[in-house]
Order: C-alpha cells, then structure tokens, then sequence
C-alpha cells in the first residue's frame, strides 16, 4: 500500500513537471516571437510599449478561435470521417477561417492607431515567417536534427 502511494505521488509530480516544462517552453517561443515581430517592425519605444499589450489581446483572440475549432475535431482523423462528418468538418474549417478573417480587420484599425500600414503589413509577413521558422525547427528536432543552426536564435526553443 506504501509502495502504491509513492508511485502515484511519483506519477504526479512527472506529470506536474512536465507540464511546466511546456508551458515555460510556450512562454520562450512568445517571447522570441515578440522579439522577433518588434525588431521586423522597427517599433519605436513608444509603439513598442502600445504594441505589445494590443498585439498579446489579438493574439489571445486567435488562440482562443484556434483552440475552439481544434476542440471540435480532437482524436479524430479525417480518414475515419464520414460523409456528413466530413462536410461538417469543411464548414467549420471554413467558419474558423472566417472568424481568423474578423479578428484581423477587427484589431486593424486598432492596430494603425499604434503602427504604419507599412508596419501592418510587415506584421503578418512577420508573423508568417516566425511561424516557418518555428515549424522549421520543431521539424529538425523531430527528425533528429537538433534544429540549432547556431544562427541568430542559437537556442531557440530549447
């Protein structure tokens, strides 16, 4: 009986650590994304300290959109679908990429109130060539690779 408890309160603790690896590892990858947009961006301090707030509510909205379509289809692989589940499947595909959509033109013009449209521009690019680079990397490390490079980012979500 004694055994049997230290092992659950083992198991515990493992699940417990792991989990905080992941969210310290998610917290460093938002960290070097925000670097990485600002200095793409050529903030001034100014619309670096108004950026930033803005950009983290904008981005919450999306994860939040993000997580929600993803719930729907959790465990579930689109070659067990069926016909009407796999209709239903595009339609919320498509409704998630509208609400993607809104939430860019809803946070625009709160955006221009801080940054260029030149800037606005260069925030998606930005955001598409962070989010490469990311897929990129967690590529590498799943196939060996390491993924360090040495370049600018050397340790990069390490």
């Amino acid at each position: 009986m004694k055994n049997r408890l230290i092992i659950v309160c083992l198991l515990i603790i493992v699940c417990l650590t792991a989990n905080a690896q992941r969210k310290v590892q998610g917290e460093r990858v938002h960290a070097f994304k925000m670097v990485y947009i600002t200095d793409r961006l050529h903030l001034s301090s100014e619309q670096s300290t108004n950026f930033v707030p803005l950009y983290n509510e904008y981005e919450g909205e999306q994860k939040k959109n993000f997580q929600e379509f993803k719930a729907k289809y959790k465990g579930m692989e689109n070659d067990a679908l069926d016909d009407n589940a796999s209709r239903k499947f595009v339609d919320d595909n498509l409704d998630f990429q509208e609400h993607v959509i809104a939430i860019k033109r809803k946070y625009n013009d709160r955006f221009l109130k801080i940054i260029s449209p030149q800037q606005l521009a260069d925030l998606y690019k930005s955001e598409r060539e962070f989010n490469q680079m990311l897929r990129k990397r967690l590529n590498e490390r799943r196939n060996g690779g390491g993924g360090n490079g040495g370049g600018r980012w050397g340790d990069f979500g390490r």
